[in-house]
């Protein structure tokens, strides 16, 4: 009998140990499967709201041009420019047209997409500050060597291809063509002494933001970024091979 009763408790021992496994693997299992739930859900959610909300860029061309740096700081060789550094301040008679300032951008809203509103969508340039010091108007400027990223942003204006207006709120409905400007910001931002011709520490450490407008030479590339509020984003590289109005950098 003692033999029997023995069994009969490994037996139940047993038994209760595979039932407390299938029990921590029951678990187990069900809390995967939530996750895997709760991911698909969630990419779910992500993907509708890139369809839903999705900004195609047509095209990007020059709008219009100007130097705002009283020299050639990008060495893209704006008419009459030798080079880096070459004086093309007032009374020079140089054509001081050595960057872009502002893009024309012809885009689209993705088919498809639902409630893209005139306030939904805002552009990000990005590129690449080289610092430069200018010994004093007219003299071949020293470039110190040292490039920070910077991003110029705002938001976008939308337009009517005609031109007109598109008013706050106004839905941009889907398979609608629309143009908008980029207009660059002031890469410097520091006035030394009314000469602002350096690119230095100290434009960075003022309140407004460092632009992009003298890094937009001939030879150059932008990153454009278009993102809608609650929606997709489109990226774009801009490369700048003309000054010449009209001329499309994508």
């Amino acid at each position: 009998m003692e033999d029997e009763g023995s069994i009969g408790i490994g037996a139940m021992i047993v038994f209760i140990a595979l039932i407390l496994v299938a029990a921590v693997a029951s678990t187990i299992i069900i809390k995967t499967a939530e996750e895997l739930q709760q991911n698909a859900e969630n990419t779910s959610s992500d993907t509708r709201q890139q369809i839903s909300g999705k900004v195609s860029i047509t095209d990007v061309y020059v709008k219009d041009t100007d130097n705002p740096m009283n020299f050639d700081h990008s060495g893209g060789g704006g008419t009459g420019i030798a080079g880096v550094g070459e004086d093309c301040g007032p009374g020079t008679g140089a054509d001081c047209r050595t960057d872009v300032s502002t893009f024309e951008v012809i885009a689209r809203i993705g088919s498809g997409s639902l409630n893209v509103q005139q306030g939904d969508i805002t552009y990000y340039i990005t590129c690449g500050v080289t610092y430069s010091q200018l010994d004093g108007p007219g003299v071949p400027t020293e470039v110190l060597g040292k490039t920070v990223a910077t991003v110029d942003s705002e938001l976008v204006s939308a337009t009517e291809m005609d031109g007109t207006a598109i008013a706050d709120g106004t839905e941009i409905t889907a398979g609608t063509s629309f143009r908008f400007e980029i207009d660059l910001n002031p890469t410097n931002v520091d006035v030394e002494g009314g000469v602002n011709e350096d690119i230095e520490d100290e434009d960075f450490a003022t309140s407004t933001p460092v632009g992009c407008d003298a890094e937009a030479g001939v030879g150059q590339t932008l990153n454009l970024r278009v993102v809608v509020d609650g929606g997709g984003e489109t990226l774009a590289e801009l490369k700048i091979q003309s000054l010449m109005p009209g001329t499309s950098v994508m």
